[in-house]
């Protein structure tokens, strides 16, 4: 009640004797924390967490909480470790799962966020969100492969390292096999929204543009380099 009525300095004296009386009580601490996270106070929100999982260490709400302010400071290994343990102690921990597929993505552990979409996936089939959301993430991997190799394909030449002129193929296929996952993914999603989602044709229609290039452009391009250079490709 003194929140809603703005009367936030009354409201944590009541926390702080909520937490005299409760000490274990979970949601004393977390509300302290909103209480500074809307006052952009991240330090002390953060301090709010700890007090709590000082109190009680097997706290998932307090975990999650500590991770999701982590997350806010893009401090992502720490958020990570936390997100670990809210599930360790969670009864319910797939909403926390999804907020870990996000943190293994922004960390770049591209392979962990595969496996974990993966599982996700298997609990909740019918996520639309979720389909685009590992189609967002084989769409990032496309292009951290395919770019650099585009770029090193303009520059290559039949008296280019054998060697690079075999990666840059290489990079080709795997890129183009992201790019396959990426649409087909992008294409579930579209079949289990409850409405069209431009986002997502779009989407779909870039993937698709991407394969065209490769499998009629850059494949066969790189191919007849290979060939000119007496390289023998897969």
């Amino acid at each position: 009640d003194l929140i809603q009525k703005e009367k936030i300095e009354k409201a944590k004296e009541q926390i702080e004797i909520a937490i005299l009386l409760h000490p274990m009580k979970s949601e004393n601490y977390s509300t302290l924390a909103a209480i500074y996270i809307q006052d952009n106070n991240i330090e002390a929100a953060l301090k709010s967490a700890d007090r709590g999982l000082a109190a009680n260490n097997e706290s998932s709400i307090l975990y999650q909480l500590k991770a999701d302010i982590l997350t806010q400071s893009k401090d992502y290994i720490k958020a990570k470790d936390n997100y670990l343990k809210s599930i360790e102690y969670s009864d319910d921990p797939g909403p926390i799962r999804r907020k870990l597929l996000f943190v293994y993505i922004d960390l770049g552990e591209n392979q962990r966020a595969i496996d974990e979409s993966n599982n996700l996936l298997d609990t909740y089939p019918d996520d639309s969100d979720l389909y685009y959301n590992v189609g967002v993430l084989y769409q990032r991997l496309t292009l951290e492969i395919f770019d650099p190799a585009r770029e090193q394909f303009l520059e290559t030449t039949s008296t280019s390292n054998p060697e690079s002129i075999t990666q840059i193929y290489s990079d080709f296929k795997t890129s183009r096999q992201y790019a396959y996952n990426a649409r087909d993914y992008f294409l579930q999603a579209s079949d289990v929204e409850l409405e069209g989602n431009l986002s997502t044709k779009d989407a779909v229609s870039e993937m698709k543009t991407l394969m065209k290039q490769i499998d009629n452009i850059f494949i066969p391009s790189i191919r007849e380099t290979a060939r000119e250079a007496g390289i023998e490709l897969d």
